[in-house]
């Protein structure tokens, strides 16, 4: 589906069916934006390879500077060369208590966040690069040409993310009633997880998407479910006995 397709849709799950109301066609957009990139956050459905040059002599790289759309590297190689194992650094301390002034090709990595990447031995020139695998941030969908970056299949979960985001701004009444929603996009994050880490484990990548598998709903549920019982008012002339109220 493209973009113009997912907006009509959310919108029409939103009861706007008309040329104005309270939901905007921007608002909708940006709630689909914010459906993909958090799919992509929690499944680590998008990958690619960049080479990726090393300054000579240099240890910490600004990754954002060059990579916008970087979220976390998957594997590290250098090019024509050895992979580069992930580490930490305190690893780098107990390996060597100067690292930070050891030359040569970069034996390990670590990363601070998702914009730091710091490495074990520097090459003394600029001849060297790595082929950086990372998952990246899907683009900004601007115009309603345009189709999400995820798989075509997992489209539809962009609704189902995108309509109680939207309803927060009603109130927590409107948005439980919505959060069924919210239960069938995670339900496809997870497939897509589950895929996602077997590719991952089977090219012996260094990390995995989240173990959704592993997340409670349960309370996200009961929430729901809650909101959608009758409320029950104690009537002192009726003995205490419980009725249901019409609210």
């Amino acid at each position: 589906m493209d973009l113009q397709t997912l907006q009509t849709h959310t919108l029409e799950r939103l009861g706007e069916t008309g040329t104005s109301g309270y939901y905007t066609g921007a608002e909708a957009i940006g709630a689909l934006n914010a459906a993909q990139r958090i799919f992509v956050l929690l499944t680590l459905a998008l990958e690619k390879t960049t080479v990726f040059p090393l300054a000579p002599n240099t240890v910490f790289y600004h990754l954002l500077d060059s990579l916008p759309d970087f979220l976390l590297p998957l594997r590290i190689r250098v090019t024509g060369g050895a992979r580069v194992k992930p580490g930490r650094l305190q690893d780098f301390d107990a390996l060597n208590p100067t690292w930070q002034l050891a030359a040569g090709n970069p034996e390990r990595y670590a990363c601070l966040g998702f914009d730091f990447l710091v490495l074990y031995k520097t090459p003394p020139d600029s001849t060297v690069s790595l082929d950086l695998t990372h998952a990246y941030s899907p683009a900004l969908m601007t115009s309603l040409s345009v189709t999400p970056q995820i798989p075509e299949e997992y489209h539809a979960a962009l609704i189902d993310f995108a309509v109680p985001y939207l309803r927060m701004k009603e109130g927590a009444s409107e948005f439980t009633k919505s959060l069924f929603m919210m239960d069938r996009f995670l339900t496809a994050a997870q497939k897509m997880a589950n895929f996602v880490r077997a590719r991952n484990l089977a090219q012996r990548y260094d990390r995995m998407p989240f173990a959704l598998d592993r997340f409670d709903r349960s309370k996200l549920l009961k929430l729901a479910i809650k909101q959608q019982k009758p409320a029950m008012l104690a009537i002192p002339q009726a003995e205490g006995k419980l009725v249901p109220t019409n609210g």
